[in-house]
């Protein structure tokens, strides 16, 4: 590609319009298609819990690759560069280590729960299955309030929609005609066939997601000389690029530590989080009761290393192929075009998201940019209707279904669903209209997800620890919503538009230096508030649980009733125990007599992968600190090398994810048509048991020895 002919894209064309019209119209044939094995609650709920890996991993993969998550990831790396890439060589051990042993996630799905708070009913009591209902909607809705709010301004800027247009007489304003199209076919997709339609819509988005990363990564080296022949952006170029702010270097991660908000710290707090809080979101909840069995989920998790590689690197080299397009001195002209587009938003933190966007809609070319936002649009749905389904189907399993003695009739209770789906969509709406966000994106998402940080703590305590109890769930469940709401109205009032607020005040009456220091802008970010409310949580359930266990003598609780195990396993979901020395090994690691030889390959190239990269990381870390540090071409060396591999091993993991996609979609259907149906399967807890589940009178009662 020749710079000297080069000219921006003017905009969408009629056969970018095309590609996107037709993928629509595609989803919906297929959407009205599925609405006819959607046959009861347990369907709605977690498509008859027939769901194979590869189905999984690619569904709950796109649902949660969302237009708000691409530009947070194009945020975080134009603010980061690659120190984000570095870090997650340390995170990624302790992420797959978590897919594969299936931590936390296998035993939610042992308890055969469609809400995390109908297991909450069964550890703990009906009351706090209901009180963290709330707050898990709460935070729920309040988290997806800004996802519709940031994909319609990621679609106006890419398609350089006016503010407003004039139809039938009035003037409309375009963002919030936008955000009402959106939001109803998220809400269109979620009703009409449940998590059967969910699931295989997201599934076939999620292919269709795939090849176009394919196509993408292809375009950006084309765009770029990254092996010095051809193209016109160099490798030397993004080097320069990625130096260019003093002390806020993006090639040299070890240099990030005074970049704003997405330093060392940013990530060190997100190895704990992601230990501490695993299964406590309930957005994609559904996707977890899906599977056919534990083991079919704990696959499809390990399945998520290989998944990515494709969407990873995309999101990746979009925003530095712009860092050098905006920052390098060879590309002012084009920097001009861009610059003058983004002019046009008053907002700056509006137009600092909207950067990449922008210029993407200015160097891709017609067709391709097509491309481009149809894949934006089935991100969009993937994952609106997730989310929308998840909290609407939340708010009636664990906050109104609880207050029932007797089951609605499985057309009143989907019925029930619809309507508080729709509900969701009309307080998004409101939330993506009338709220102001004002910090990073992540940091947003941090925030909103520190209300259910209570949570962490029950989950974890309540699956693992048979001496977790019911008052230590509620003191951390209460503790940690209450803390994260405190901080978020402080933020809100931190400082108002003229001047006054919370800070204006304390600086007046109190003279505190950190909050002189500190006038515009609240100083704990979202990554610093989850580690005070995680810390808190934690020693408040397990203090109050040992009180309550030693002094107010609770007895321990019957894990494995809870779990189905040993002599509860009425269904013959688990092996039976390892009896030699090395299977209680390969047991421990993760390995049971469920896997199978190609189940074997897929753990070991999942950990092979992931350690090697962080042999990579100690490696490098040990030349910085011991050896004198590592030079910029090391670096530049690395990230080049980086690149490389994942493009080739991306090529592979696409064509793999096909096949076995399509091989587990129509074992779906086939499953779904021979399943038999149990209308009482429908997230109600009666008795301490599921209602539905098959009677335990046969059962041998195994009481605990020490009782």
């Amino acid at each position: 590609m020749d710079l000297s002919t080069f000219t921006p894209n003017p905009g969408m064309q009629l056969i970018d319009w095309a590609i996107v019209a037709g993928f629509f119209v595609f989803l919906v044939a297929v959407l009205i298609y599925c609405n006819k094995f959607m046959k009861n609650v347990a369907d709605f709920l977690a498509a008859g819990r027939c769901a194979g890996r590869y189905v999984l991993s690619i569904s709950d993969g796109i649902a949660n690759f969302a237009v708000i998550g691409v530009v947070a990831g194009f945020e975080e790396f134009y603010k980061a560069g690659f120190a984000p890439q570095w870090w997650s060589m340390l995170t990624s051990p302790v992420n797959i280590i978590l897919a594969l042993t299936a931590w936390v996630t296998y035993r939610i799905r042992e308890t055969r729960c469609f809400t995390l708070s109908q297991f909450f009913e069964l550890r703990y009591s009906k009351k706090f299955r209901v009180a963290s209902g709330i707050i898990s909607w709460l935070s729920g809705v309040l988290n997806f309030g800004i996802f519709p709010a940031v994909s319609v301004r990621f679609f106006m800027s890419i398609c350089r929609f006016p503010n407003y247009f004039h139809f039938l007489g009035m003037d409309w304003n375009t963002y919030g005609t936008c955000l009402a199209i959106t939001l109803s076919v998220g809400v269109f997709f979620a009703t009409c066939g449940g998590q059967v339609a969910i699931m295989i819509t997201d599934f076939l988005q999620g292919v269709f997601c795939n090849v176009c990363f394919i196509v993408f990564i292809l375009f950006i080296f084309k765009l770029g000389s990254w092996d010095h022949t051809g193209g016109f952006v160099t490798w030397g170029q993004i080097a320069e690029s990625l130096e260019t702010a003093a002390g806020k270097s993006q090639v040299n991660p070890f240099n990030s530590a005074s970049i704003d908000g997405f330093n060392i710290w940013y990530y060190i707090i997100g190895i704990i989080e992601v230990i501490y809080s695993r299964g406590t979101w309930q957005s994609s909840n559904s996707y977890r009761a899906a599977a056919k069995t534990p083991h079919e989920h704990k696959m499809a998790g390990i399945l998520g290393t290989w998944r990515a590689l494709a969407m990873t690197l995309m999101v990746l080299l979009f925003p530095l192929a712009i860092i050098v397009i905006m920052r390098h001195p060879d590309f002012q002209g084009i920097a001009a075009v861009i610059n003058e587009r983004l002019s046009v938003i008053a907002d700056p933190h509006l137009r600092q998201q909207s950067m990449v966007s922008t210029a993407l809609s200015t160097i891709i070319p017609t067709g391709l940019l097509g491309l481009f936002v149809a894949v934006m649009v089935a991100s969009l749905i993937s994952t609106d209707d997730t989310y929308i389904h998840g909290w609407g189907c939340l708010f009636i399993q664990d906050v109104i279904m609880p207050f029932r003695k007797k089951a609605f009739t499985p057309k009143q209770h989907i019925w029930l669903l619809r309507g508080s789906i729709i509900f969701v969509g009309i307080f998004s709406w409101l939330f993506s209209f009338y709220y102001k966000q004002t910090d990073y994106i992540l940091m947003f998402f941090w925030l909103t997800g520190s209300i259910i940080l209570g949570a962490g703590p029950a989950v974890v305590g309540g699956l693992y620890w048979k001496r977790g109890t019911t008052l230590g769930a509620w003191v951390s469940f209460i503790l940690g919503a209450v803390f994260a709401i405190s901080v978020m109205v402080i933020q809100m009032f931190w400082k108002l538009e003229d001047g006054s607020g919370i800070a204006r005040f304390l600086i007046d009456h109190f003279h505190w230096q950190w909050v002189i220091n500190n006038p515009d802008k609240f100083p704990l970010n979202g990554r610093w508030v989850s580690l005070i409310n995680m810390g808190g949580c934690l020693l408040s359930y397990v203090a109050f649980s040992l009180y309550e266990h030693y002094v107010l003598k609770k007895p321990d609780f019957n894990l494995d009733k809870m779990l189905h195990r040993g002599v509860y396993d009425i269904a013959h979901e688990h092996d039976a125990e390892a009896t030699t020395k090395m299977g209680i090994i390969l047991q421990r690691l993760g390995i049971t007599s469920e896997f199978t030889i190609g189940d074997k390959i897929i753990y070991g190239s999942s950990l092979a992968w992931t350690f090697g990269w962080l042999i990579v990381f100690l490696v490098f870390t040990a030349k910085h600190f011991l050896f004198g540090g590592v030079s910029d071409d090391g670096w530049r060396g690395l990230w080049h090398c980086h690149l490389y591999i994942v493009l080739v091993l991306a090529f592979i993991t696409t064509a793999w994810f096909l096949i076995g996609g399509f091989r587990d979609a129509f074992r779906l259907f086939r499953d779904l048509k021979q399943n038999v149906r149990n209308d009482a399967d429908n997230g109600q807890v009666i008795n301490g048991v599921n209602a539905g589940e098959e009677a335990m009178d046969a059962v041998k009662e195994a009481e605990p020895a020490d009782k």
